[in-house]
């Protein structure tokens, strides 16, 4: 989202600026985005640089609350927090969570600085938290780009065998590990009739009692076909602000099997809903799908009407205003949106 929103505001004429210390993205960025890499190498650079900086620009936006706390010290009046997720979530450690915590209340309580959130459930957080002054743009998918969209040779691939679409990220939050277990459980018959696609980060085979295909990371015509040919998205996040990947997945006619943390599933009608971290049922659910062909085919029609109502350029329009209404200037390209955050 941070690399849509700087095109739109690029192509919308207002003058982007892209601060960087290590640019590694599979999206493109519009031509129109200046791109200026912190004199420091290295993260301690970058926290050196935004502790030191103070920018010129009429907004200074930034994703991750570690930055903004740094970034408020010289520039606070101009300074909104693109929250797309609670970042205490991303750890397990106790003292690292306390920290983070810590980040919030200084931001958020403390400074006051602004927040543009990605979903209701999140806005609530961090209002009940922190008393914070949260606008919310939800999250939108590109609706021109993701579709189904078939391919052969993929389903020469599959063969016989079911594909289960996974997201290899090993990030606490995102549940890798619940995807190892969970699919170790299924039954032996099943195990042997399925295999799992990896997108992202190498999944091991060794760890896996089933056949696995790693993708690695896709550009988005690649993942449009993947998602596409799959025969589930299984996806048992812990914490999410509003996620994109199961909206995708919906959008290309893949059902999805996922937990309470996605803000827009409904168990039964659009996707197969369990409580985080309820390792049983996730695995009865996914079990369920992979044998039930009619209950595939429902989900995957409520999932692309579900994803049909998130559509992007809504997003980018209401990301734009939320801007202006915030710092409190008109929402035209004579202004000026400085990006600060890393791209990744």
């Amino acid at each position: 989202m941070v690399v849509q929103y700087a095109n739109f505001l690029a192509e919308r004429g207002y003058k982007v600026i892209l601060w960087y210390n290590t640019i590694n993205t599979v999206f493109t960025l519009h031509p129109q985005i200046k791109l200026t890499k912190i004199p420091f190498p290295t993260k301690l650079g970058t926290i050196i640089h935004s502790l030191v900086k103070k920018f010129h620009s009429d907004a200074i936006i930034v994703d991750i609350i570690p930055l903004a706390s740094l970034l408020s010290i010289r520039n606070r009046s101009r300074l909104i927090y693109f929250a797309q997720d609670y970042d205490e979530s991303y750890y397990r450690n106790s003292l690292k969570r306390f920290l983070i915590r810590n980040l919030y209340f200084y931001c958020l309580s403390l400074m006051r600085i602004k927040v543009i959130a990605v979903s209701n459930e999140l806005v609530r957080e961090l209002i009940e938290k922190y008393k914070a002054s949260a606008t919310l743009v939800e999250n939108g998918i590109d609706l021109e780009t993701f579709y189904p969209d078939p391919d052969e040779k993929l389903s020469i691939i599959k063969g016989n065998r079911k594909a289960v679409i996974v997201l290899s990220r090993k990030d606490y939050r995102k549940g890798l590990d619940i995807v190892v277990k969970v699919i170790n459980k299924l039954s032996y018959d099943l195990k042997t009739k399925i295999e799992v696609w990896a997108c992202g980060e190498t999944l091991e085979n060794e760890i896996m009692n089933t056949k696995v295909k790693n993708f690695g990371w896709l550009g988005i015509q690649e993942l449009r076909k993947i998602l596409t040919a799959a025969d589930v998205f299984f996806y048992p996040t812990r914490h999410e602000g509003f996620p994109l990947m199961p909206l995708e997945a919906m959008a290309c006619g893949c059902p999805v099997v996922t937990t309470r943390a996605v803000p827009y599933v409904r168990n039964a009608d659009n996707a197969l809903v369990t409580d985080v971290e309820d390792t049983d049922n996730l695995k009865e659910k996914l079990e369920t799908i992979l044998r039930d062909g009619v209950l595939r085919e429902k989900l995957r029609k409520n999932g692309y009407e579900t994803a049909k109502k998130y559509n992007l350029k809504d997003s980018q329009k209401q990301f734009e205003k939320a801007i202006a209404d915030i710092l409190g200037f008109n929402s035209n390209p004579s202004s000026i949106i400085q990006k600060k955050a890393s791209s990744s």
